[in-house]
C-alpha cells in the first residue's frame, strides 16, 4: 500500500509541475518512392518514419493526431507507462481514429529512454505509420546522439503479402533466394539435420516470411552523418520498427558499447554484434569514423549509416555496395553458422567471453534456450519485491503452422482464448516455449518486465522479448495496473493470424466482441491452382479462415474418366485435420461411383501427409502424399493410396504463378502440362 501511494504521489508531482509539450501529426497517404517503383503509403507528416518525438521525463505529452486517410488509425505508444485509455489499441483500451477526425493523446511521462509509435490498426505499420520518441533524463547527458529507426518494406500492399502468406507460408522464399531444397542441404552439408528435422515433423528452419524490396534506415537505404571529428563518441538510438524483420546491428569502427535495452539503462557492454528483435530497442556509443550496419538476419538485404567528420559519403558508399556484394555472395556460410546446429560451434562459443562474442557466437546464442542471449544484458539495480507477494505462473506455448499460415498460443488463435486473468500486487511469471522454428518477438502493453538469466535479481528489465526457435524465455513482472492490456507477437502477421491475448486484471469489465474487433481470426481467403496437361486436367480451389476450408479438387482425363472432391475440412493443428465431403468418379468404362465420405488428415514422420477415408458403402481408403523441394525451382509431388493408384509429378516453378510439369499417372498415363496458381 506505501508503494500505491508513493507511485501516486510522484504522478501527481508530476502533473502538477510537468511542462506540456505538443505536437500535432497528419495521418495520411502520400506516394513514396524507395525501390524506383512508386506506391502510394500511409505517412505521418507525409515522411516515413513518422517525426521524432522529444520530451524530457516529468513532461505531460499531448500530441493530436489527424486522420486524413479514408480508413480509421490508431497511434500505440510502444513501451511507455501510461493510463490505460492512452495506449492506443483500438476498442481494447482507445478508440479508434476514425476518417476525417481527430485524437489527442495527453499523459505524463514518468520514465526516460528510447522508444517509439505506431499505429495498432490493420497493417498499417508496414505502410509507414510510426516513428520515434526520445525521453531525456531529467540530467541531460552531453553527447551527440542520434535516432536510429530501422525497418523493412515491401512494394506491395500489405493486405496482399498477408493473402499470399496465407496460400503458402513459402510464398517468398523464391525472391528471397531462400528455397530450402534439398539441393541446398546437400551443398552445405546438413543433409542429416534435415532428416532428422523431417522425423520430428518439423519443417526447415527459416529466419523471416516476407520478400522485403528495401530495408531502411530513417527511410533511406544509406545515411551519412557528417561533420563528426573521428573518435568523437556517439549515442546511437536504435529502434527495430520492422513490421517482421530481425537485423544484426555492427559497427565498423570497433565495438559497440550498449548502455540501455528497451529505454532501461544497463551495465554498459562491449558488443561488437546484437541480433536485434522486432520492436525491441537499444542505446549504444560508437566512436565517430565508421559505418553502423543493420543487416536482416536473413541477409537479404541491408541499411547502413555512416559516421564521419567530412563528407566523403559517395566513396563510402562505392566501398559499402563492394562490401555488400561480397557478402552476398557468402551468405550459404553465413546462414549455416545461423542456424545454430553445429555443435562444435556452439560449445566453442559458450567457452568465448560473455562481453564481446564473435559473429559465429552471435547467431548461435540467439538460437539457445532458456534466456541465455540476453545474459549479455544486466539490469542496473536489483528486482525489488514486497516479502509475501503472491506469484502467479502462467506458461505459454508458442505454436503455429506454416503450411496454413496460423500463429498461436497455446493452439488457439485470439478469438478462440480466454483472457490471462491476473490480480493487481500479484508477481506474474510467463514461461514461454516456442514449438515453432520462427523466431518470436512478444511484447506486452503497458508493463516492463525482467527476462530472467544468469544474473538472477539483476535480470534486465524489457518491454519486448525474443524467444527463438524451439527455445524457452522466462519472464515476470509485478501486476501494478489494471484493466485490460495487450501481450502479443510483434511480428506484424503472425499477430494479425493469431498470436496475441488479452491479459485482464481482476475487475475489469468484460466485453464479449473485443477479440472479434482485435483479431483477422475469422477474415476468409481463397487459393486454387488450375493444371492442363497433355493427359488429363485438373483444379484444386478452396476458401478458408482459420479453422474452416471449403474446397473442390479433381482431376479428368479426355476420355471423360474424373476423379473429384467436394469437401468441408476443420484444421485442430498442424498435425490434424477432420474432413466431410462428397466424392464424384468415374473410371474409363463409363462406371460412376458417387459416395459421401468421412476423413482424418494427419502429418506422419518425414513430413509425409496421409488421409484415412470412410466411403458411405463401408469401403476405407488411405492416402499418402508429400513435396519433395529438390532444387530452388524444381519439385516432386507423389502420392499413392491403397488402392494402387498413384500420380508422380515433376514440376518446375518457373514463376510463383505459372509452373511447368511433367507426370505419370496410374490411370491418365504420361504427360506433360502447365499449371497456375491464383
Amino acid at each position: 500500500m506505501k508503494k500505491i501511494f508513493l507511485t501516486l504521489y510522484m504522478v501527481l508531482s508530476i502533473v502538477a509541475l510537468g511542462r506540456v509539450v505538443e505536437y500535432e501529426i497528419d495521418i495520411a497517404y502520400t506516394e513514396v518512392n524507395f525501390t524506383g517503383t512508386p506506391v502510394m503509403a500511409m505517412t505521418l507528416n507525409g515522411g516515413i518514419p513518422g517525426p521524432t518525438l522529444e520530451f524530457t521525463e516529468g513532461d505531460i505529452l499531448r500530441v493530436t493526431f489527424n486522420n486524413h486517410m479514408e480508413v480509421e488509425s490508431s497511434i500505440h505508444w510502444h513501451g511507455l507507462l501510461l493510463p490505460n485509455d492512452q495506449d492506443g489499441v483500438p476498442y481494447l483500451t482507445t478508440p479508434p481514429i476514425k476518417p476525417g477526425t481527430s485524437f489527442t493523446y495527453e499523459f505524463p511521462l514518468i520514465q526516460s529512454g528510447t522508444y517509439w509509435y505506431h499505429s495498432h490498426t490493420g497493417l498499417q505499420e508496414q505502410r509507414g505509420v510510426y516513428g520515434s520518441i526520445v525521453i531525456h533524463p531529467r540530467e541531460k547527458q552531453e553527447m551527440e546522439e542520434y535516432v536510429v529507426v530501422i525497418s523493412d518494406w515491401i512494394d506491395e500492399d500489405p493486405v496482399q503479402v498477408l493473402k499470399n502468406l496465407k496460400k503458402d507460408g513459402d510464398y517468398y522464399a523464391l525472391k528471397r533466394e531462400r528455397v530450402q531444397s534439398w539441393e541446398r542441404f546437400i551443398r552445405e552439408d546438413r543433409v542429416g539435420e534435415r532428416i532428422m528435422g523431417a522425423l520430428m515433423r518439423m519443417g526447415p528452419m527459416d529466419l523471416s516470411d516476407v520478400g522485403y524490396d528495401a530495408y531502411l534506415i530513417n527511410g533511406r537505404e544509406h545515411i551519412s552523418l557528417d561533420g563528426i571529428p573521428e573518435g568523437t563518441p556517439v549515442k546511437l538510438r536504435i529502434i527495430n520498427a520492422a513490421a517482421s524483420s530481425y537485423f544484426f546491428l555492427s559497427y565498423s569502427n570497433g565495438n559497440m558499447k550498449v548502455v540501455a535495452a528497451d529505454g532501461k539503462d544497463v551495465n554498459p557492454i562491449e558488443m561488437d554484434e546484437i541480433l536485434m528483435g522486432v520492436a525491441e530497442t537499444y542505446d549504444v556509443i560508437v566512436e565517430a569514423g565508421g559505418a553502423f550496419t543493420a543487416t536482416a538476419q536473413d541477409h537479404t538485404g541491408k541499411a547502413m549509416l555512416h559516421i564521419s567528420q567530412v563528407n566523403d559519403s559517395e566513396e563510402t558508399m562505392d566501398h559499402s555496395m563492394h562490401m555488400m556484394k561480397e557478402e552476398k555472395e557468402d551468405i550459404i556460410h553465413d546462414e549455416h553458422q545461423m542456424m545454430g546446429h553445429n555443435e562444435d560451434t556452439m560449445d566453442s562459443a559458450m567457452d568465448e567471453p560473455k562481453s564481446a562474442p564473435s559473429m559465429d557466437m552471435a547467431h548461435d546464442m540467439h538460437s539457445m534456450t532458456d534466456g541465455v542471449y540476453y545474459d549479455f544484458l544486466r539490469a542496473v539495480e536489483p528486482a525489488s519485491y514486497v516479502v509475501g507477494t503472491k506469484e502467479r505462473e502462467v506458461t505459454l506455448r508458442l505454436t503455429g503452422d506454416m503450411e496454413n499460415y496460423v500463429w498461436t498460443f497455446d493452439n488457439r488463435t485470439l478469438i478462440e482464448s480466454d483472457k490471462i486473468l491476473i490480480k493487481r500486487g500479484e508477481r506474474v511469471r510467463f514461461i514461454l516455449r516456442n514449438e515453432t522454428m520462427m523466431h518470436h518477438p512478444l511484447h506486452l502493453h503497458g508493463h516492463f518486465f525482467r527476462v530472467i538469466n544468469k544474473h538472477g535479481s539483476y535480470s534486465p528489465l524489457k518491454h519486448t522479448v525474443d524467444v527463438p526457435p524451439m527455445g524457452t524465455i522466462t519472464i515476470e513482472f509485478e501486476a501494478d495496473e489494471e484493466k485490460d492490456w495487450f501481450f502479443h507477437c510483434h511480428n506484424l502477421y503472425h499477430m494479425k493470424t493469431g498470436m496475441s491475448r488479452v491479459v485482464s486484471y481482476e475487475g475489469s469489465e468484460p466485453d464479449k466482441d473485443i477479440a472479434k474487433k482485435l483479431s483477422w481470426d475469422k477474415k476468409w481467403f481463397s487459393k486454387g491452382e488450375i493444371t492442363g496437361a497433355s493427359n488429363y486436367s485438373g483444379t484444386d480451389v478452396a476458401v478458408f479462415n482459420t479453422r474452416n476450408k471449403v474446397g473442390f479438387s479433381g482431376m479428368a482425363s479426355y476420355e471423360g474418366e474424373h476423379d473429384a472432391d467436394l469437401y468441408y475440412s476443420r484444421y485442430i493443428n498442424r498435425f490434424l485435420s477432420l474432413v466431410v465431403g462428397f466424392n464424384m468418379e468415374e473410371d474409363d468404362d463409363g462406371e460412376v461411383d458417387n459416395r459421401g465420405f468421412l476423413a482424418v488428415e494427419y502429418l506422419l514422420p518425414l513430413l509425409i501427409e496421409t488421409e484415412l477415408r470412410l466411403y458411405d458403402d463401408g469401403d476405407l481408403e488411405a492416402e499418402f502424399f508429400s513435396e519433395l523441394q529438390l532444387t530452388d525451382r524444381v519439385q516432386f509431388n507423389w502420392e499413392i493410396d491403397t488402392e494402387g493408384e498413384y500420380f508422380l509429378e515433376l514440376e518446375y516453378r518457373y514463376r510463383k504463378w505459372l509452373s511447368f510439369t511433367a507426370n505419370s499417372h496410374s490411370e491418365y498415363d504420361e504427360g506433360v502440362g502447365i499449371k497456375v496458381r491464383f
